[in-house]
């Protein structure tokens, strides 16, 4: 059977969503692209498995769970329901940072790692020494996984964002918990089901972790340290009003236009 034919066969039932995440499916596992379905074939063993992978992804099971791994700033990354599964605008995020930095040694520290994406793509992009905490000791597995596989030098430590056994550093990174009482209640199938709820809630409003860090992050950061913060929607004037208490405040759109990221530059 060619691969567009089993594509065809089992295809009929599926919505738009899980129609694209059934070709990435394939594309992955027979390392064929579509432009060559109609020629290539799929043996019996290869239809069982992506079969049983099929009905995980009717299950509403994400696809990057599915697979094992997403592509992340030139990095394959590990995921498991253990970790969040990185997304679009966290990519934007390290962007950002390695063509601020690019040639510039550099200390950074990355808070609330998860899947240790940021990390990994830093250390891997930058001329960084780079320092990554998770309250997740599962986390932290998966993390120093990825490092290694990548071949990415990151000090990672198991504790509760900055612990206590950390110095300064120049730059302080996070995509922390930001999903508010609310939007925890109302979230996707896909996400509420299989992605870790301690890496989504960010307590009644969203916004306990930035209130901790504005008391806890001018300790660990040098002279004219800045931070790169990941924020929920409309979060962004509410963590600035936060922050400026010790810091100036820059906000940042993503691609799609929402307020996204905070930047926020030490005073002293």
């Amino acid at each position: 059977m060619t691969i567009k034919d089993f594509f065809t066969s089992l295809n009929k039932d599926l919505d738009k969503n899980q129609a694209r995440d059934f070709a990435w499916l394939l594309v992955n596992r027979t390392k064929k692209e579509p432009i060559d379905w109609g020629v290539a074939t799929i043996t019996t063993k290869e239809q069982t498995a992506i079969k049983r992978e099929l009905k995980r992804l009717k299950q509403g099971e994400p696809l990057g769970y599915v697979l094992g791994f997403v592509p992340f700033v030139n990095c394959e990354i590990k995921v498991t329901p253990d970790v969040l599964i990185p997304r679009s605008e966290t990519e934007q995020l390290c962007d950002m940072i390695i063509q601020e930095y690019e040639g510039v040694p550099t200390t950074i520290l990355d808070l609330c790692t998860g899947s240790g994406c940021i990390a990994v793509s830093l250390a891997k992009n930058l001329d960084a020494r780079v320092t990554a905490t998770d309250i997740s000791e599962q986390a932290i597995k998966i993390a120093t996984q990825n490092a290694l596989a990548n071949f990415a030098q990151v000090d990672f430590y198991n504790c509760d964002l900055f612990g206590d056994k950390l110095g300064k550093f120049d730059l302080i990174v996070s995509n922390p918990p930001y999903l508010d009482k609310k939007e925890m209640e109302n979230l996707p199938h896909s996400v509420k089901d299989f992605e870790p709820s301690l890496a989504l809630y960010g307590g009644e409003d969203g916004l306990d972790f930035y209130r901790r860090l504005v008391k806890e992050a001018p300790q660990h950061l040098n002279n004219g340290g800045i931070m790169y913060l990941e924020v929920g929607d409309f979060q962004a004037d509410k963590v600035v009003e936060i922050l400026s208490k010790e810091f100036d405040c820059e906000i940042v759109a993503d691609y799609y236009g929402f307020d996204r990221f905070v930047i926020a530059r030490s005073r002293k």
